[in-house]
């Protein structure tokens, strides 16, 4: 055994035999240096990235409301049920008829289309009162505003504007009287006509449009741009579709219909096209249906809402729910405030999963596996000593 005596004797340089000696134990034996864990670098980059790719929406469960006519959005429980007052409601300058709407729970804003005055605002999530946008987009491109949804990944808010016949992409923080969008769909071969309702499927990279002027639901790559073919078409006799409103639900892999002039909502497969019939159909007199413009899917709960602008009512149902069901509840009365509800959001708790694009999974994935592999390093280095 070698020790600190005999190193001295040696002719190893002094900077060296201080290295040596200082990972040599009390009895003369080498111990090794402590280091920091490999895999625990791994769990450092997985904590780094881990705020940037799950949606932290906490302390929600709140049901949001366009009003057209009373010209603010009315928040509720999301199991609120019958003639009861909202939990807050929220309104102001540029608010101009607002006809849809659309949460974004990784920035906890909500983005409100208003149809009068072409203007899409932003406010705050938990808005109340009566307050000034935190940011607006106007836009020479932009007349007649309807359905808007918001891509929290990618920073982009996408407007279906119907009197153009156009999609239009713009920046999620753009602001201003002047706003060019960074992208545009329009023209004959996109088969856009009067697009009303609008979504995105983020797992699947695609926006979802219901279009009022000749009843079908088109679907293109969310980044399409210029006058494009849909991927997909679903319209004609067979498929029940008076469109105005639509979302996506991708976890079940489905596209949810409001239809306004037949009262009825109509479920199809996410991949549906040609002139098919629906998965199922919720209508009749029981359902309570009246004018339905707005739509959502509750994934966490099962539930679909609905807005019923034709009786100021919010009519919740069973996601599988068909036929001529009644409602698990229905929000409406004069205590309620609403004033022809056009569109309905739903944010729950925990939050819906929201599907991170394939770059942010990439990276997650990639944190993982560095996670993994660090461990069984460290694993063998401990087997081997």
């Amino acid at each position: 055994m070698v020790g600190p005596r005999a190193i001295a004797r040696s002719r190893v340089p002094r900077h060296d035999a201080v290295a040596l000696t200082s990972n040599l134990g009390r009895d003369g034996t080498c111990r090794r240096r402590p280091r920091f864990p490999v895999w625990a670098w791994g769990l450092a980059l997985f904590l780094l990235l881990a705020p940037g790719l799950v949606p932290v929406a906490w302390a929600q469960d709140e049901l949001y409301v366009a009003n057209f006519i009373g010209g603010d959005v009315t928040v509720y429980s999301r199991t609120a049920n019958g003639n009861v007052a909202p939990l807050r409601s929220f309104t102001g300058m540029g608010f101009a008829n607002p006809v849809a709407l659309a949460l974004d729970t990784i920035n906890q804003e909500i983005v409100v289309s208003n149809f009068s005055n072409d203007a899409i605002n932003v406010y705050p999530r938990t808005a109340s009162g009566n307050l000034l946008p935190i940011r607006f987009i106007l836009s020479p491109q932009l007349s007649g505003p309807e359905g808007v949804a918001v891509d929290p990944f990618n920073n982009e808010i996408v407007v279906a504007s119907e009197n153009t016949d156009a999609i239009l992409v713009f920046s999620r923080t753009a602001s201003g009287t002047a706003v060019a969008p960074l992208r545009t769909i329009q023209g004959p071969a996109t088969g856009l006509n009067s697009p009303e309702g609008i979504a995105l499927d983020l797992f699947n990279a695609e926006v979802v449009v219901a279009n009022a002027g000749n009843n079908s639901i088109t679907v293109y790559p969310r980044t399409a741009t210029g006058d494009v073919a849909p991927l997909r078409t679903i319209q004609g006799p067979a498929t029940g579709l008076s469109a105005v409103g639509v979302t996506v639900d991708a976890i079940n892999n489905e596209i949810v219909v409001a239809n306004e002039a037949n009262d009825s909502i109509t479920v199809y497969s996410r991949t549906a096209t040609g002139d098919v019939a629906p998965l199922r159909t919720i209508q009749g007199p029981a359902t309570g249906l009246f004018f339905p413009t707005g739509v959502a899917v509750d994934s966490v709960n099962n539930e679909i809402a609905v807005a019923n602008f034709g009786n100021d009512t919010i009519t919740i149902f069973s996601r599988t729910g068909t036929g001529n069901i009644a409602p698990l509840r229905v929000l409406g009365g004069p205590a309620t405030g609403m004033s022809f509800s056009v569109d309905v959001a739903v944010s729950t708790n925990p939050p819906i999963p929201i599907i991170p694009t394939l770059s942010e999974l990439g990276q997650l994935a990639l944190a993982g596996l560095l996670m993994i592999v660090s461990a069984l390093l460290t694993l063998r280095r401990r087997r081997s000593s």
